[in-house]
């Protein structure tokens, strides 16, 4: 498809989601071995009108823990909570508190500042992880990002990487993660899955729908192959408003791996997680992933949660707790926008090692905060 074409085709996609979009003004080991992209790496909130997020009393907190934070990545490391989520302009923001509470209230930092033509606004998608690096573990930042004015066909992957141990930076800018040989359409949601000794990147991108994609990296930020379809969008739940697989997240437990992953059009509250589990073959050949025939996490009419999304994990401060950050929607009208909020909560597992991510709870409930605290 040339470029004129796929713009069309893009635009035509995502008028819902440009009708939205608004400028925005484990320390110790876990008792079952659990690792995620973003868990165990150890080593300003507006509020709504009588919910204003953060902890109740000691021990607790309510969400949200950031009123305008879509597309959430919360990694607790050395301490401290660290919080990043879409900006939807040219800076790279981050938030830091000791509690979970502490996070609605914390202030957003700029910790990089986009200045590249082809990256130069229209920052979202934001995940940061700890990857050995040519100068040791460093922190590696991935984004979406494209042309400014707003042009959906320019979003790509990009990458900057940290200068120490510091999740907050300061950051350079390390590479443009382009496919090496199909560059032909807009890539978005960045996510890292480490299998086998081998490292991948995860993303999204558009061919008539919004298949989920899988790509191997020869370190952090070069891509060593060209992308795979890892999941198509196929099933009625991940076709409402338009058929999307996107945001994938990795999370690994007992020797088992699962991508859970973000289906339907964002700007619809029937937005949901699904899941995919590795069955042992190689990672970039889609049969070695079997699709949850039902979402696995999904909105809540009873407790006012619509579009839960864009997940992430992390573990508590003592690493005996699982737990989930997301954004939704507080009203069925909400969209793909600034809006949604950023939601925690803790999960469990069933007793065949699947995770099991329960309901998504209702604003301003009072939590039990993350053990270790």
């Amino acid at each position: 498809m040339t470029r004129s074409r796929c713009t069309a085709a893009l635009a035509a996609v995502f008028t819902l989601v440009v009708a939205f979009l608004v400028a925005p003004p484990a320390t110790a080991a876990a008792t079952a071995e659990v690792t995620s992209t973003g868990v165990n790496q150890n080593g300003g909130n507006d509020g709504l009108p009588g919910v204003t997020g953060g902890g109740t009393s000691a021990g607790t907190f309510t969400n949200p823990l950031a009123q305008r934070g879509p597309d959430p990545w919360l990694t607790y490391y050395n301490g401290y909570y660290y919080l990043a989520t879409t900006t939807w302009n040219s800076t790279i923001t981050m938030r830091k508190a000791t509690t979970l509470a502490g996070l609605a209230t914390a202030t957003d930092q700029v910790i990089f500042n986009l200045s590249r033509p082809n990256g130069a606004g229209t920052m979202w998608a934001p995940e940061f992880h700890l990857l050995d690096g040519p100068n040791g573990k460093r922190w590696y930042f991935y984004y979406t990002a494209g042309r400014e004015p707003y042009d959906l066909g320019t979003q790509r992957i990009h990458v900057l990487e940290s200068a120490g141990l510091d999740p907050m930076g300061p950051y350079s800018f390390k590479a443009d993660l382009l496919d090496p040989t199909q560059d032909n359409t807009w890539e978005l949601d960045p996510g890292i899955l480490q299998l086998n000794g081998k490292l991948y990147l995860l993303g999204t991108f558009y061919n008539g729908s919004q298949p989920m994609f899988i790509r191997p990296l020869s370190n952090p930020w070069t891509a060593s192959g060209t992308r795979r379809v890892l999941s198509t969008p196929t099933y009625s739940w991940e076709t409402v408003g338009g058929a999307v697989n996107e945001g994938a997240e990795v999370l690994q437990r007992g020797g088992k791996t699962f991508i859970v992953y973000s289906a339907s059009h964002c700007s619809t509250p029937d937005y949901k997680l699904g899941m995919l589990t590795y069955n042992g073959g190689d990672p970039l050949n889609s049969s070695s992933w079997v699709k949850s025939p039902k979402p696995v996490f999904q909105r809540s009419n009873a407790n006012g949660v619509y579009g839960p999304g864009h997940n992430g994990f992390f573990t508590s401060p003592d690493g005996t707790e699982d737990w989930m950050v997301y954004h939704a929607n507080n009203s069925a009208s909400g969209g793909c926008d600034m809006n949604r909020s950023t939601r925690a909560q803790k999960f469990t597992w069933n007793a065949d090692g699947t995770p099991n991510f329960g309901t998504p709870v209702a604003l301003g409930v009072p939590l039990t905060a993350p053990s270790g605290e």
